[in-house]
């Protein structure tokens, strides 16, 4: 019988926290057929990568599978049901059979072991190899993933290199010690990308029958996305080898997965092939997800959010459409709040000798004007310098040359007692909130931090207001007021940086990379919020993604930056339907086309 690869039947998963059992998976079931890839789709929270932990048996404690079995068919093999298979019995499939990529890397690798060690590892524990077969073995892997080019164009490299008069055993040291030299590289020095190809290169490695892909792309460039996307489906049509591919963007979906299952709190509301979930969606949260991602053919000045659709009983509620938009004032008729003049930022590169000689040009040469109550986009690559912009824009990195004028003064000459006063005026809301709250302070104490420093004598029961006041404004309620960060969630605790930028009453907001990281439908919330707050309080933004669609529709104008310049400078629906240079059509042909 032509067995599916996969066959999961009522799978319950439960953790029980001070008592209380909470059902993270509830009565799921699915079946996945040789050489198709499933996408499962969700918000945070919803049970998509429990679902996944719970094929390998990897569900931690206090979590356990209450109920269900998990049935799984190599090829030319009869079914087993992994849940109920001897532990040591089921480590045979879990890395070999069944392979598993996680969603953070640089979480998943390593830091201390090259990554030609980690994928060897593998390859001796489920291939049974000697040391020389598994290094042979884990360059195939790198070169399928496109992390070491193939043979034939590293021999033409090597020509090129060495010259038209080497010969063919100096060209064949020169390819080896290529090869040799990515394995004995270490997860830190490879960018985010190429991380997660070690760790497609480490899935694939001992040719496995399923592969589940948690997360593979999120906070990633569109561009490496796109990539990323591409090698998955190139690996299963070549390999026949069947994909769960686990995200929160539909988006996504769209460019690999022919079915699709949609999760909500626990469950699966809706499951059918990729085009009928995308034209005729047909449960409320479904419709929320695809409607809350910014498009890029409208102009949009608000986002529907998965609630207000999920309003009413379950019935779809599709929220009012704003009225038709007047086109946005030309601010540039303005005197700027910031101007930036033949700015250069570098990083010092150091010789053999430990002695400085060059610098590295994270920000070369750049000049812009961001004018009162505009939002500027900033998009580009990761390494393309928009952080390190921003950073030297606040003060907080030194520039090496160029001059930045705010309110028409030069800050570059500033005094650090200037700049303690200038930071009232001027916020950053950065890309991690995990990170951003410390995480032995409650939230009220964050926001009023910022007023202790600068407005010492005022009394504690105005800051208290004060802070009471900005979280109701971002959505929260003042009896969070005495919580620690661990107890909100990642789009609660967006909220809560994003009302500490605002304790101090700044003009200019600088929002690095605030939504990159957060699920479509609270980085629906997040934007439409920062957009009331604007209105309201008179903002400047300088906002900064490299999710073109979201740049688009927070942006009056878009700034595209490639290896630290700006490829071009122009109001936010020209960049969209007339790009001007070859880098901004590449980024804008990234973006998935379900979108």
């Amino acid at each position: 019988m032509n067995h599916p690869v996969l066959d999961v039947r009522h799978l319950c998963v439960q953790f029980v926290t001070d008592g209380t059992i909470r059902p993270a998976v509830d009565d799921i079931s699915f079946t996945l057929a040789r050489g198709q890839t499933l996408g499962i789709v969700g918000e945070s929270g919803s049970g998509k990568s429990v679902t996944s932990l719970a094929i390998l048996g990897l569900v931690p404690r206090p979590g356990r599978v209450s109920q269900g079995d998990v049935w799984f068919c190599e090829a030319d093999g009869e079914p087993v049901n992994l849940l109920r298979l001897p532990e040591e019995e089921r480590r045979r499939y879990r890395g070999g059979a069944v392979a598993m990529i996680f969603q953070d890397p640089m979480s998943s690798l390593n830091p201390v072991y090259t990554i030609g060690f980690q994928i060897t590892e593998a390859i001796r524990l489920h291939q049974g190899v000697g040391d020389a077969e598994a290094r042979r073995r884990a360059i195939a892997s790198l070169q399928e993933v496109r992390l070491v080019a193939a043979d034939d164009d590293l021999m033409t490299q090597a020509a090129e290199q060495l010259g038209t008069e080497a010969g063919d055993r100096a060209c064949s040291q020169w390819v080896n010690q290529q090869k040799r030299a990515m394995l004995d590289r270490y997860p830190h020095e490879l960018s985010g990308g190429q991380q997660q190809r070690v760790m497609i290169a480490m899935a694939i490695a001992c040719n496995p029958t399923l592969l589940i892909a948690d997360e593979p792309t999120t906070a990633l460039d569109v561009t490496v996305q796109a990539s990323i996307l591409k090698l998955l489906a190139d690996l299963c049509r070549s390999r026949q080898m069947s994909l769960v591919f686990i995200t929160h963007d539909l988006g996504v979906i769209a460019e690999v997965a022919d079915q699709v299952a949609v999760m909500y709190q626990g469950k699966i509301v809706e499951r059918d092939r990729v085009g009928a979930i995308f034209q005729t969606p047909q449960h409320p949260y479904t419709q929320g997800l695809l409607a809350c991602r910014p498009r890029l053919d409208v102009i949009q000045t608000y986002l529907p959010t998965v609630a207000d659709f999920l309003a009413g009983n379950g019935q779809a509620a599709t929220p009012e459409p704003p009225a038709t938009p007047t086109p946005p004032a030309d601010r540039t008729l303005e005197k700027p709040l910031l101007q930036v003049k033949n700015l250069r930022v570098g990083f010092p590169i150091k010789n053999s000798l430990g002695l400085e000689k060059r610098h590295f040009l994270a920000v070369n040469d750049v000049s812009f004007e961001v004018y009162p109550g505009e939002t500027l986009g900033l998009v580009g690559e990761s390494g393309c310098g928009k952080s390190t912009l921003a950073y030297t824009l606040l003060r907080l990195m030194p520039e090496l040359a160029g001059e930045i004028y705010f309110e028409g003064e030069n800050i570059t000459q500033y005094t650090p007692r200037q700049l303690q006063k200038l930071r009232r005026k001027m916020q950053i809301v950065f890309q991690n909130p995990y990170n951003s709250l410390n995480p032995r302070m409650t939230v009220g104490n964050a926001i009023m931090e910022p007023l202790r420093v600068h407005n010492p004598n005022q009394p504690k029961a105005e800051q208290r207001d004060r802070a009471v006041d900005l979280l109701e404004r971002v959505g929260l309620d003042a009896t969070m007021m005495n919580r620690f960060p661990h107890a909100f969630s990642g789009g609660q605790r967006q909220r809560v940086c994003i009302a500490r930028a605002l304790a101090l009453n700044p003009r200019f907001i600088i929002c690095d990379e605030s939504v990159s990281a957060l699920d479509v439908s609270v980085q629906a919330q997040v934007l439409n919020l920062l957009k009331d707050l604007q209105k309201d309080f008179g903002l400047t933004y300088i906002f900064i993604s490299h999710d073109l669609s979201v740049v688009k529709f927070m942006s009056d104008r878009i700034m595209v930056m490639n290896k630290g310049k700006i490829e071009e400078i122009d109001r936010a629906e020209a960049i969209y339907s007339n790009p001007k240079t070859d880098y901004t059509r590449q980024l804008i042909a990234a973006i998935p086309a379900g979108l």
